[in-house]
């Protein structure tokens, strides 16, 4: 890899991931970028100085002006100090503990949920809340009451949605303490005791959970190769009549299969058929290049749309959004304002000052790049020991019928990646 170094006043800059990162954004907001990432990653310490902006502009061959807007940028997200006559400084980073080094050593991650590795969601997030700190006046809007949320932040999500090409109205949009909230709410409202709900055979154990707590009865449709056996399918809804279908398209969970179009245009026909609604979860995390449309687009009237930030950014902000078919949309407001009377209308604002941000953005383009060296280093690893997998986050992994499920995991951990 090309690198440039600087009066050994900074380890590492990576003239190619500048490059790259400058095809997306502005010059400096693109060094800015790699810069803040190599800190994040621990390349660059507390306290050490960054390269005097004409060298580095020279070694980059740019001007010292986007060098000076880029350590300007950086100072203002608080990750760098300018000191007067004497350069820029990395800061010191916010620690829990004054043992971080062996902290590090020490951790311990946590296989059990699929939550989204921090890789720089803190930083942008903590110059959000320094941002609303200077802000008084929306510091108390946030402290007022909106059981529907307020205005202002659907407008912010309605803004991100569009720029992913979906298509929404202020009455659609409504918000939820995570998409768990929003499954509940749609088996409540579309249920009574001992209706019928369909899912996937391999299903999400939270949708399980919101049906036993509804005392409805819950039935998995296999699968095929594109999605859900539809003979099967037809066949339940002819004989159980259910109220619903809970599905995740995108990225099914767990196995990753991605259902065609011509398999979702099926499923809307029979929803109309047999008078059924869809619950589409689009909750777990997609490549760009792998994430479609959701069907909600094409039957806004049959399709209860459900996703949050939960794998994009970090799940402990509980900040998750539901698209409502009209006829509905009453019925559920008043359904979450019964659960919980409003929402925490602040991590919704710190999620309407970020979703639109050029930090968000670029965050999300160096997680999507972790992700898919992460897959294809699996991958790898896998086929070394004639596994296959199926790609995703997290990675689908089968194993004939006959090995047993430690066989294949005790293979992984002892594999050194070459």
């Amino acid at each position: 890899m090309n690198t440039i170094n600087a009066m050994n006043t900074m380890k590492e800059i990576s003239a190619e991931k500048f490059e790259q990162a400058c095809s997306q954004y502005p010059k400096y907001q693109a060094l800015a970028w790699v810069i803040e990432q190599a800190i994040h990653e621990g390349k660059f310490v507390h306290d050490q100085k960054l390269p005097a902006q004409r060298i580095l502009a020279d070694a980059l061959n740019i001007t010292h002006g986007t060098v000076t807007r880029a350590y300007a940028l950086l100072e203002k997200k608080g990750i760098v100090d300018a000191r007067l006559g004497d350069g820029t400084y990395v800061r010191q980073l916010h620690q829990t503990s004054n043992n971080t080094e062996k902290d590090l050593q020490n951790r311990e991650y946590d296989f059990a949920s699929s939550m989204q590795p921090m890789l720089g969601q803190q930083l942008y997030l903590a110059h959000m809340l320094k941002e609303l700190s200077d802000d008084p006046g929306a510091v108390e809007s946030v402290m007022t009451h909106a059981y529907q949320g307020l205005d202002r932040h659907k407008k912010a999500f309605l803004s991100w949605l569009a720029s992913k090409g979906i298509e929404a109205g202020m009455p659609d949009i409504c918000f939820t303490n995570g998409a768990q909230q929003g499954i509940f709410t749609c088996v409540q409202i579309l249920t009574r005791n001992n209706d019928y709900i369909l899912h996937e055979a391999l299903t999400y154990p939270g949708l399980l959970h919101a049906a036993e707590a509804s005392h409805v009865n819950t039935l998995g449709v296999p699968f095929s190769d594109d999605g859900l056996d539809l003979e099967i399918l037809e066949k339940y809804c002819q004989q159980y009549h259910p109220k619903l279908l809970y599905i995740t398209p995108n990225m099914q969970n767990p196995t990753n299969i991605r259902y065609t179009t011509q398999q979702l245009d099926r499923i809307i026909a029979l929803s109309r058929q047999y008078d059924f609604y869809i619950v589409e979860d689009d909750v777990n995390y997609c490549l760009p290049e792998d994430w479609q449309r959701p069907i909600q687009q094409r039957a806004q009237d049959r399709v209860f749309y459900l996703s949050s930030l939960s794998k994009y950014v970090a799940g402990g902000l509980r900040i998750a959004y539901s698209l409502i078919p009209a006829q509905w949309q009453a019925a559920f407001n008043a359904h979450i304002h019964s659960q919980c009377w409003m929402l925490p209308t602040l991590n919704f604002e710190l999620a309407a000052r970020f979703l639109n941000s050029h930090e968000f953005n670029q965050n999300q383009a160096y997680l999507a790049d972790e992700m898919r060296y992460r897959q294809n280093l699996f991958k790898d690893m896998a086929h070394r020991h004639g596994l296959t997998t199926r790609g995703g986050r997290p990675e689908y992994l089968a194993h004939a019928a006959g090995v047993s499920q430690s066989q294949p995991v005790q293979a992984l951990i002892g594999d050194q990646p070459h």
